[in-house]
């Protein structure tokens, strides 16, 4: 019998990412290991080599296993933990120029979102209707700013999306806590942090691809609706100590959360190539529901759902949660 190679390989990758997302979650592989497994990229390289240099030669099978136990190790890493640091070649090895820091209002209603590539974010609230952005970039230039019908937009100049060495760019971004605005903040690479407190938000969109992202809504004054995406990535979300609903979308990444004392949880769990905590804290399962028991008479009711694609969920970890 003939054993077709390419089929020994995708098994070895599934093989691979299962175990390593097993041992991650079961504690087997410590968190700070498995969420580095990203790092291991250069082996694919080895492993091409290695089938080149081998190519009609006994042995020659030892590439592909290689390049497919690495792939397999890294998706698991990812699923298990998240992509810890962004984007490699993304981020620089120097301090950016300061720019020229940039403010005005915002029309309650109006729309206010934030696209970052390569850099880190910073987002916070102040009194009024007033924003500002401050920080620096590569060359030192603004991001490109626009205020349209009321609202905000704040992207990246047109530099192409990745910053491949030098530096990088870093804003702090403020937004006003009393105009009742929808945000959509979009993170690709680097690392990201939103806090909230005191905002009034209609509704909100956070989305983060190959980097990390933290969204703190604990005390957000007011929450209409709530979606969280992560491809390739981490997030943490500290959910608001208010009753609200919320939908994630977790893509090879991971997501924490972290829900307010004494909050009631229904989190419908959609999950392939998935694993949870849920269990562990006493959540209580029916089909694809997780629920907190008594999460009726619960003061604070929170309505999650989650869909989860060779990702992670947890639930208050004190590492992530602490604080």
């Amino acid at each position: 019998m003939r054993v077709d190679r390419r089929l020994v390989g995708l098994g070895v990758f599934l093989v691979t990412a299962g175990a390593v997302m097993l041992a991650a979650r079961e504690g087997v592989i410590p968190d700070a290991i498995a969420e580095r497994a990203w790092t291991l990229w250069p082996l694919l390289l080895v492993g091409a080599g290695l089938s080149i240099v081998l190519a009609g030669r006994p042995g020659a099978v030892l590439g592909g296993l290689l390049v497919a136990v690495t792939l397999g190790a890294m998706l698991g890493g990812v699923a298990a933990t998240g992509f810890v640091g962004g984007f490699g070649p993304c981020g620089g090895d120097r301090d950016g120029t300061a720019f020229a820091e940039q403010s005005g209002t915002i029309t309650p209603g109006a729309q206010v979102s934030v696209a970052i590539s390569c850099g880190s974010l910073e987002v916070g609230t102040v009194a009024g209707t007033t924003w500002s952005v401050s920080g620096s970039s590569p060359e030192g230039g603004p991001p490109q700013i626009s205020t349209d019908a009321g609202g905000l937009s704040i992207e990246n100049p047109d530099r192409g999306p990745f910053a491949f060495g030098g530096a990088s760019n870093d804003w702090t971004v403020v937004v006003p806590r009393d105009a009742g605005f929808d945000l959509d903040v979009a993170t690709n690479g680097g690392t990201s942090r939103i806090v909230l407190d005191g905002a009034t938000i209609r509704d909100a969109t956070f989305a983060t691809n190959a980097g990390t992202l933290t969204v703190d809504l604990s005390e957000i004054a007011a929450l209409s609706d709530l979606e969280v995406h992560t491809n390739l990535g981490s997030t943490i979300v500290h959910l608001p100590a208010r009753s609200a609903s919320a939908s994630f979308a977790v893509n090879a990444g991971s997501l924490v959360l972290c829900a307010p004392t004494g909050a009631g949880l229904r989190i419908e769990l959609d999950s392939v190539a998935g694993g949870s905590d849920l269990g562990d804290h006493g959540l209580v399962q029916n089909d694809d529901v997780w629920e907190t028991p008594g999460f009726g008479a619960a003061a604070i009711r929170l309505e999650l759902s989650v869909d989860l694609n060779a990702g992670s969920l947890k639930l208050d970890p004190a590492r992530d949660c602490a604080g």
